[in-house]
């Protein structure tokens, strides 16, 4: 039981169990000497205040550090309206109670992202560390993987940087057919690449005509294997490996079959992919890529930067209708045998390395990384928004849970699939058509302009965007240590030298 009461200088205290949490004489200076003795060798880009009760620190916290965001965890609900301050002069409040550390992680990393946790100063409010230690072993395991996602996020945006902005100035360059789609109500059935899928591709075949389909990128192959054509295709990865999977649609060309492909300007495609097919543009809404969407003036699609095009394609579906979402093939288990159903582009090309030394067998054996066990935990904790009209469909039940966010069989939804047949379907649509030399006149006019303004300091923010693009680590970490000559004389060459790759693109 937590007791307020009144200090010697007449402020508010608090005790538990006996145990003051904050001074029973004069909270306030003992708040000063607090945020005094914080100094740390870095600039902050937030503070994160652990167990701060009665919220007496957040006043010296913001003298000691102005203009950075200021963020409070506490670990008992019973703080979090009653406060020596406002609660509103945080700039957020978590809470550990009922939450294991990886709810309170995925909070945290969702509100604050890799950036903001990159130089996070952590500031744990001593007496409340001691006095809640279940709640304070809670709060620093997140801390942990929280701090070690926002690592890993980073590191894949360093080392895929280069790439990726290439990727981005040829979807640019080479995008002819732009469409768009009419939201509508009918079922929604994500096609994901797990190994449970294909138990699953009868009954697509069977209910075909009962949803919209989605195929995911990786489940192409195993689709059309099956004369299975989705409704829409979608590819986010813009990893060297990602265009494997979107082989399959250049065959279907020549047939006269060219399913729309929803695409995030960042994603590998092939020319022949991005020049023939119909594109729905996937926009993320932060970096170059949102820059040259306005100045192309191509329409897109809003969509949520994900760790798996899984994740992305949840959010998307979901936003396309306001009837139920199905996903087949969400295994997202680790494990031994195949990690994707077959036939699938990726275990031909590892197949081809397989001999008596190393057969398929010992390959198998491998368990799958732990990057699974991450996308399951991002799904169990999308809450409501995910749990109330998605689901995990499949023949067999799933072996691990995706927290509140239900599994069914086939059974369960057929007098579902009819009603829903009722309703508004989607429809996508042709926006626009534009021809290659418009699209190469005016990314280059563009990669001018970015460049000049960015030799000249003429804009401070575009200037951050190419910074974040080109070397997000080296910027972050100049920001994080301004002292430091090394991190900006990097960034200035890394991103002349970028300029002039992506000028070549454009000859």
């Amino acid at each position: 039981m937590i007791y307020l009461e009144e200090a010697k200088n007449g402020s508010l205290t608090c005790r538990k169990e006996g145990q003051y949490l904050h001074s029973k004489y004069n909270p306030e200076e003992e708040a000063d000497k607090f945020a005094a003795s914080l100094k740390p060798d870095f600039t902050p880009f937030c503070i994160i205040a652990a167990g701060p009760c009665l919220s007496h620190c957040l006043i010296p916290l913001r003298r000691r550090f102005p203009s950075v965001p200021v963020y409070a965890v506490h670990y008992a609900s019973f703080f979090i309206d009653k406060t020596a301050c406002s609660r509103d002069v945080w700039d957020g409040i978590f809470c550990t109670e009922q939450k294991n550390e990886y709810e309170l992680s995925e909070e945290l990393f969702e509100s604050l992202g890799e950036e903001l946790i990159f130089g996070a100063l952590f500031t744990p409010w001593l007496p409340a560390e001691r006095i809640f230690p279940d709640q304070s072993r809670i709060f620093w395991a997140a801390v942990k993987l929280m701090l070690r996602k926002s690592r890993d996020v980073l590191a894949t945006r360093a080392f895929f940087s280069r790439s990726w902005l290439k990727n981005t100035v040829r979807f640019f360059i080479r995008t002819r057919h732009i469409c768009g789609i009419e939201k509508g109500g009918q079922a929604v059935l994500a096609a994901a690449s797990g190994p449970s899928l294909a138990a699953s591709i009868p009954y697509i075949k069977k209910y075909r005509s009962s949803f919209f389909l989605i195929g995911l990128s990786s489940a192409l192959s195993a689709l059309i294997e099956h004369n299975i054509y989705p409704d829409l295709c979608i590819s986010t990865d813009g990893g060297f490996y990602a265009e494997y999977h979107l082989r399959v649609l250049q065959k279907l060309i020549p047939e006269g079959i060219a399913p729309p492909l929803a695409v995030s300007a960042e994603s590998r495609i092939a020319s022949a992919v991005s020049e023939r097919l119909p594109l729905v543009p996937l926009r993320y809404n932060d970096g170059i890529e949102s820059l040259l969407f306005d100045y192309c003036a191509i329409p897109a699609l809003k969509a949520a930067r994900n760790g798996s095009v899984s994740g992305t394609a949840a959010e998307l579906a979901l936003s396309l209708t306001s009837g139920p979402v199905y996903f087949c093939g969400l295994d997202l288990e680790n494990g031994k045998g195949y990690k994707h159903v077959q036939p699938n582009i990726l275990e031909k090309n590892d197949a081809l390395a397989d001999n008596r030394l190393k057969p398929l067998l010992t390959r198998l054996s491998v368990p799958a990384d732990g990057a699974l066990d991450i996308y399951r935990q991002w799904f169990a904790s999308r809450g409501e928004a995910f749990s109330n009209r998605l689901c995990r469909l499949s023949v067999q039940a799933y072996k691990k849970r995706l927290g509140p966010i239900r599994d069914v069989s086939w059974d369960d939804i057929k007098s579902d699939l009819a009603s829903y047949k009722k309703e508004k379907p989607i429809r996508i649509y042709t926006v626009k058509n534009i021809s290659a030399a418009e699209n190469k006149q005016k990314v280059r006019d563009f990669l001018y302009a970015e460049k000049e303004g960015l030799e000249r300091r003429k804009d401070k923010e575009h200037s951050v965007q190419w910074y974040k693009n080109c070397a997000p680590l080296a910027y972050l970490s100049s920001v994080k240590y301004p002292e430091s000559a090394e991190f900006k004389a990097e960034l200035d060459k890394k991103v002349l030298h970028i300029f002039e790759e992506l000028f070549k693109l454009c000859t």
